[in-house]
């Protein structure tokens, strides 16, 4: 719905600028790729490093209880035909146990990832909306939109985006 507003925003400023040159000569548009700044610039760099260092912290926790459920699910396919349908059923219920408790840990781990994730980009994303605002009034730019295909844009002429701009500000900004 978001998306499809957007979209209907730009198609008529578009039809706008194409109808009314005069109208149309004062509005100035830029775009930026979110991703590109994160992956380009310092802080988004060393927040990048803080995420890795926490999933190499968490995934040594999951092989030991990967590996013990590969191991019981193979005995259980391998031996279930040997056992009685009671000591099977009770395998398997052991199993589906650990196997909940699993996913549980992985949810919790999801959960505390996402938090060091909004964490470590809150900040960065602040100071973004700052800088973003900055350019656009210093520059005269009328509309700035992140480049995205979840925000609705489709297109853009590379000419128009200021995302090495951005990158280059934040890591100016995010320095001191």
């Amino acid at each position: 719905m978001k998306s499809l507003h957007i979209s209907l925003c730009a198609v008529l400023l578009l039809l706008t600028t194409l109808v009314s040159p005069s109208l149309g000569a004062d509005i100035k548009i830029a775009t930026f790729n979110i991703q590109q700044i994160i992956d380009n610039s310092k802080a988004g760099a060393e927040a990048k490093k803080v995420m890795e260092a926490k999933k190499t912290e968490l995934q040594p926790k999951f092989k030991g209880d990967q590996e013990a459920l590969k191991a019981q699910a193979d005995e259980i396919e391998k031996k279930g035909s040997a056992w009685s349908e009671e000591v099977k059923a009770g395998k398997e219920r052991e199993y589906q146990k650990k196997m909940r408790e699993y996913q549980l840990k992985v949810e919790d781990a999801q959960f505390e990832m996402k938090q060091l994730e909004k964490k470590v980009l809150d900040p960065i994303f602040k100071e973004l909306q700052a800088i973003i605002n900055e350019i656009g009034k210093s520059e005269g730019l009328s509309l700035i939109f992140e480049k995205s295909r979840s925000n609705g844009l489709l297109y853009a002429a590379e000419s128009l985006d200021i995302s090495a701009k951005v990158t280059k500000a934040l890591d100016a900004k995010m320095a001191k």
